[in-house]
């Protein structure tokens, strides 16, 4: 079987930027993409090239990608999953901080899926801690749905 010669450098370019141009990608994920078709100093060259040009941007990308499932998960699932994905501490931290208050992203999740928990409390526990929710938010959030539901049938 023949083998195949690793990327150039402009080649290896060509083809991060098309890799960027179908999806946004972390850093770590484009380099480990990189990797297989190039050698780790061509690797780098061409990532510092792209970040240089504004093409590469984790600050960007966390931002992007809290924005885009703050609706569906809370803040430890988004947490991991940027952890999962490359992006550092710093700046998971930033990027969550401008994400909206967890209490109200999990009431909404509950009033959103009331079909999934049907009023149980254990239920509603459980669904807010698979969406990444601290046990505290989602034990508040579950009183409160509850509230709000007896004072709806109160009032």
């Amino acid at each position: 079987m023949k083998r195949k010669e690793p990327y150039s450098e402009e080649r290896a370019m060509q083809y991060a930027l098309r890799s960027l141009g179908r999806k946004m990608q972390t850093r770590r994920e484009l380099l480990e993409k990189l990797l297989k078709r190039t050698s780790p100093e061509v690797a780098e060259r061409v990532l510092g090239r792209l970040e240089e040009w504004g093409y590469l941007d984790d600050r960007q990308y966390a931002e992007a990608f809290v924005r885009s499932r703050r609706e569906r998960w809370g803040p430890l699932r988004l947490r991991a999953e940027l952890a999962r994905r490359g992006v550092k501490d710093e700046i998971i931290r930033a990027a969550l901080e401008d994400a909206t208050d967890e209490g109200q992203g999990a009431l909404a999740l509950l009033e959103k899926h009331a079909w999934r928990h049907k009023g149980e409390r254990a239920r509603m526990v459980r669904f807010l801690q698979g969406r990444g929710y601290s046990l505290g938010a989602a034990l508040d959030a579950a009183d409160e749905y509850a509230r709000l539901r007896a004072s709806e049938e109160n009032g």
